[in-house]
């Protein structure tokens, strides 16, 4: 156990010493390379995240501009919040009339299936 013991203490007074050679050879480096490595930690994070975030952004300003695409022969516009101030009544042109007109012929369409269905099978209870 002695022995075990006086191997490890005196590896360790070896590695003691080439550490503290290391940091007087290369002098304010290792600062250096520490601060870089912390810059490296955190910009890495944030890099990440905004990268997700950019391509995100960039698949909502596509759908956004295929539903502008896709509105343009109605009267679908959106007026700035200064126009909105000065007459409120212009938010009603920024209702998109294609869009309404599908979503409710689709409620419909679903209605009169549930009703079919409901129709053709009925539940019995008792």
């Amino acid at each position: 156990m002695l022995n075990w013991l006086k191997n490890t203490l005196s590896k360790s007074i070896w590695h003691t010493l080439a550490m503290i050679i290391i940091m007087l050879v290369a002098g304010p480096e290792i600062m250096i390379s520490m601060e870089l490595m912390a810059i490296v930690e955190v910009l890495g994070a944030s890099t990440f995240v905004a990268m997700y975030f950019s391509g995100l952004k960039l698949f909502i300003c596509n759908c956004w501009n295929r539903f502008k695409t896709f509105e343009s022969h109605s009267f679908f516009f959106i007026p700035s919040f200064d126009a909105l101030k000065q007459m409120p009544s212009l938010f009603i042109h920024a209702i998109p009339e294609r869009t309404i007109v599908i979503a409710y012929l689709c409620v419909l369409i679903g209605c009169t299936l549930c009703l079919y269905i409901n129709i053709a099978f009925p539940t019995t209870t008792g």
